[in-house]
């Protein structure tokens, strides 16, 4: 700010002159008009003003902490599984400076009130004398009608007698002496007591009946306060009784200390006075003995036995009352700390009750530099245990997973015979699902596209020989998983070949998974049928596999069927009745039910649709249910055909709904009765799978950096996949990753299991990928997304087909190859200067033709010193494109002069062939 003129700050802030003139008055600068000169300070002094006139404080009189702690909770999502989310706590506060002018008021306040509270005492002490005064002048009173009453008495010649009554503070009373009256003259009549003339002599019997008349009436007035302290007394006594029933508990005392101190007996006034003077001569005539005199002798007055004097220990005492909120341990709490075989160093300072530092510090001594967020082996956080004086106690990461299996097998009934769990395998087209389709009179081949089953599909069949489940699993290459997840879950297998085409690929694939699962093989030789048959052939290439035929002397039952018309299949199913009794299958109905999952898929409208094989016990509709890193009550239940069940027994496949995700195809299930131990297990094995996923994303390590540096970015071909069940998505998306080869990749983005929803859509245009879906469709609004945003959407229905076009689309990124051809070569033979091009060469063609518009090279003992392009070819003086093998022609090099004799000029093409994979 700067000197300024009034009516220029009025003009800057926008006011009146007048106005501001007024404000300046207000604000102590008066004496001013439009025309002068307001100085900086004064300015300054007038925006204060201003702002106190607003309630505003002076800019530097706040001061304001902000606060910001975050932390994470644990809530139920409307799926009903529990999600955490990051809880930011924000706090602020803001101090302001008072203003001295407010503090000076406020003190001003202050001692006003004081001021008022100390007339207000004076005017009761006024009150309170005046009230003595007037009881005193009562008590006079009385005395006069006594002493009137008392004359006639002594008028007639009696003896009168006085009885003076003292009561002690203990309630003991004292009688005094009797007192005479003094004797009247015979013959003559009693007068009224004329007033004292102040130095007029008495006679001692007026004086003696005086000091008697004073010792009644001091009595008298004592007796009247000892009464009233007494009333006060028990009133208070009554409230600390109905106090102490109130807050009466088990560990409170109440104690009563009495307190027969001069003013709390109610003497005041020279009552008071007289016992405090004794009290003092008392203490005076005691000398250095004073000291070392006990309290309880220190209260005596006049007529009072000894009595103690505490005037500190007044009121309520309580067992508590001097009792510290916090006791400090006196030893050092040692802990069992469990660990894991990894553990977080933040988590294992928690554990131990320790801070952070504590703990890398003792790491840093053994060597080991970590980050609290870092995780730890066992046997390290084992040694940092014990250093840290706690005792270490070594768990299995499956810990919970085992507690809740053990709990299962509590329950668990006498076991029974189930029946057996068989599993077609083999190659494409070889015939299992018209195999199996025979055996349970369906069309089940019919509905799958390609002619190929896609996923597992699982069925159990009442047959003459009893209940018998089937898994039908895909034949085709890529399905290598899911066929080894079958062979995991089954109990038998049917190893299905055509006598046709002998043993393929798949087949000795799905022989190798049996024999991994320890599973024992029946081989369905099909299309015996046709007259291109010869199981011998297929018996010699099974042979090779060690997979011996028992007519052969092995022990692999051989049956001879055909699916079209049914030969052998009783033969098929009494080999696997004689299966299943020599394995001896039992499984117990009882307690909880344990499988594992076949499939998984999500339905619009169903939500997620779980396929369940059970093994064990009994699964009931309303069960709590724990698949994978997923956990829900079931909700309903069908079997394969799609009827509502309740409950379903060993070697029974159903279908189930309420689980809030797709569990994984192969993953355990299990039925629980806690839910906080279901949630807490689904909980860790989603930890394990991200950390698993973390390890894999950043598996790339320092040499395969250094590797890669220098080198061009590969070209990488995006994909967002979607398709309708768990399984085939793994077999697809395994099978479009070994596709990638060092000069092309294939990245999949995204993958799930379900409809193509428009934030698929989305995430494929912002990430430049091919949306693919597998037996699924797009919805509407994900429809017109991609035609907006020009999308590349595809449907496949069979597996091969999706890869074909995935191969199309790599060979596109492929970069061309580069092929080089030699078109002809000249020599030159002599040298000439030209004005217009420089170094001109005359020159023989010696092979092949020399082009004007190819690129050259030019040659000097067979070493490239050159290469670039011709700025001029001629025949004599015309100009030419081209001069053939044998002719002589002339030519200049576009930008280089200094051709010599003997050298070659080579014409090159370079041709660019598109790759494929």
């Amino acid at each position: 700010m700067t000197d300024k003129t009034v009516k220029e700050l009025a003009k800057n802030v926008g006011r009146p002159v007048e106005k501001l003139l007024e404000q300046l008055t207000e604000a102590g600068l008066p004496g001013r008009n439009a025309d002068a000169i307001i100085s900086e300070s004064e300015q300054e002094q007038l925006v204060a003003y201003l702002k106190r006139s607003h309630g505003q404080a002076p800019a530097n009189s706040n001061i304001t902490l902000k606060r910001k702690t975050t932390s994470t909770a644990k809530v139920a999502s409307t799926s009903g599984k529990a999600k955490t989310i990051n809880v930011e706590v924000r706090k602020k506060h803001t101090f302001v400076k008072p203003d001295p002018a407010a503090l000076a008021a406020e003190a001003k306040a202050k001692s006003e009130a004081a001021d008022k509270a100390r007339a207000d005492m004076v005017a009761r002490e006024n009150a309170q004398s005046q009230s003595r005064v007037e009881a005193d002048a009562r008590q006079k009173a009385t005395l006069d009608a006594m002493r009137a009453a008392h004359q006639p008495e002594a008028k007639s010649g009696g003896s009168a007698k006085t009885e003076v009554v003292v009561r002690k503070r203990n309630g003991d009373a004292i009688v005094a002496s009797p007192a005479k009256a003094p004797a009247k003259p015979e013959g003559r009549k009693a007068e009224p007591r004329k007033p004292e003339v102040r130095g007029k002599s008495e006679t001692p019997e007026e004086k003696k009946a005086r000091e008697v008349e004073e010792a009644r009436l001091k009595a008298t007035e004592e007796a009247a306060r000892r009464a009233a302290a007494e009333e006060a007394q028990k009133r208070t006594l009554e409230q600390m009784r109905q106090m102490a029933t109130k807050y009466a508990s088990d560990d409170i005392s109440i104690k009563v200390v009495e307190d027969n101190t001069p003013l709390a007996a109610g003497l005041v006034g020279r009552a008071y006075e007289e016992s405090f003077d004794k009290e003092n001569r008392e203490i005076k005539r005691g000398g250095a003995t004073a000291n070392t005199r006990s309290s309880k002798t220190r209260g005596k007055s006049r007529g009072q036995e000894e009595q103690s004097f505490q005037p500190n220990k007044r009121g309520l005492k309580t067992s508590q009352s001097n009792k510290h909120g916090f006791e400090k341990p006196v030893e050092k709490q040692i802990y069992d700390v469990q660990i894991g075989e990894t553990i977080v160093v933040a988590d294992l300072a928690q554990k131990m009750a320790l801070k952070v530092r504590e703990v890398i510090k003792t790491l840093m001594k053994m060597g080991e530099m970590v980050t609290q967020n870092q995780a730890i082996d066992q046997s390290t956080a084992a040694l940092v245990v014990e250093e840290m004086g706690h005792n270490p106690v070594l768990v299995s990461d499956t810990a919970m997973e085992d507690n809740l299996m053990e709990a299962a097998k509590k329950d668990r009934g006498a076991e029974k015979t189930r029946p057996p769990v068989v599993t077609i395998m083999g190659h494409v087209d070889h015939g299992k699902t018209s195999l199996l389709d025979y055996i349970r009179r369906s069309k089940v081949a019919a509905g799958e596209a390609g002619g190929i089953t896609q996923h597992i599909g699982a069925y159990h069949v009442e047959t003459d020989k009893g209940i018998i489940t089937f898994l039908d699993t895909p034949g085709h290459a890529a399905f290598t998983a899911m066929r080894a997840r079958g062979a995991k879950a089954t109990d038998i297998v049917v190893l299905v070949v055509a006598a046709d085409d002998g043993v393929m690929p798949q087949t000795a694939e799905a022989i190798d998974h049996a024999r991994a699962a320890g599973t024992p093989i029946i081989v369905a030789i099909n299309k015996m049928d046709k007259e291109s048959a010869d199981p011998d052939r297929v018996l010699n290439e099974l042979t090779a596999k060690q997979i011996v035929p028992e007519k052969w002397g092995g022990d692999v039952p051989v049956a001879l069927v055909s699916a079209h018309s049914g030969q052998g299949i009783d033969e098929l199913l009494d080999l696997i009745s004689i299966q299943a009794e020599l394995l001896e299958l039992t499984a117990s109905d009882e307690g909880a039910a344990q499988g594992v999952v076949i499939e998984a898929r999500v339905d619009k409208g169903r939500g997620a649709v779980t396929s369940i094989l059970v093994q064990k016990g009994t699964l009931n509709v309303g069960d709590l249910v724990l698949a994978g890193a997923s956990y829900g009550r079931v909700r309903a239940m069908n079997d394969e055909n799609g009827k509502p069940i309740k409950s379903a027994g060993p070697s029974i496949p159903v279908e189930i709904l309420g689980l809030p995700e797709a569990p994984n195809a192969g993953d355990e299930v299990l039925v629980v009765s806690d839910e906080k131990k279901a949630r807490e297990v689904a909980d860790f094995r989603g930890d394990r799978e991200r950390h698993k996923r973390l390890e894999r994303a950043s598996a790339m390590r320092l040499e395969n950096i250094m590797a890669s540096m220098g080198k061009k970015d590969v070209p990488t071909v995006n994909l967002v996949l979607k398709t309708d069940v768990r399984g085939t998505l793994e077999a697809i998306s395994a099978a479009l990753n070994d596709l990638s080869i060092d000069d092309v990749h294939v990245r999949i983005i995204s993958s799930g299991v379900g409809a193509i929803t428009e934030s698929d859509v989305a995430l494929a245009e912002s990430s430049d990928a091919v949306l693919l879906g597998f037996n699924v469709r797009a919805d509407g609004a994900a429809r017109i997304k991609c035609d907006q945003d020009g999308v590349d959407l595809r449907y496949y229905s069979v597996i091969y087909e999706m890869i074909d076009d995935v191969k199309a689309a790599m060979s596109g990124k492929l970069a061309p190859e580069h092929r080089e051809t030699i078109l002809g070569v000249a020599q030159v033979r002599q040298v000439f200067r030209s004005s217009k091009f420089g170094a001109a060469a005359g020159c023989m063609v010696m092979e092949g033709t020399i082009y004007r518009n190819k690129p050259i090279r030019v040659l000097r003992n067979d070493v490239v010193v050159f290469q670039g392009e011709l700025e001029s070819l001629r025949r004599h003086k015309d100009d030419v494109n081209d001069v053939r093998a044998g002719i002589e022609c002339g030519l200049a090099v576009k930008g280089y002069n200094d051709i010599q004799e003997l050298d070659k000029i080579e014409v090159y093409d370079v041709q660019q062939i598109a790759r494929s994979l």
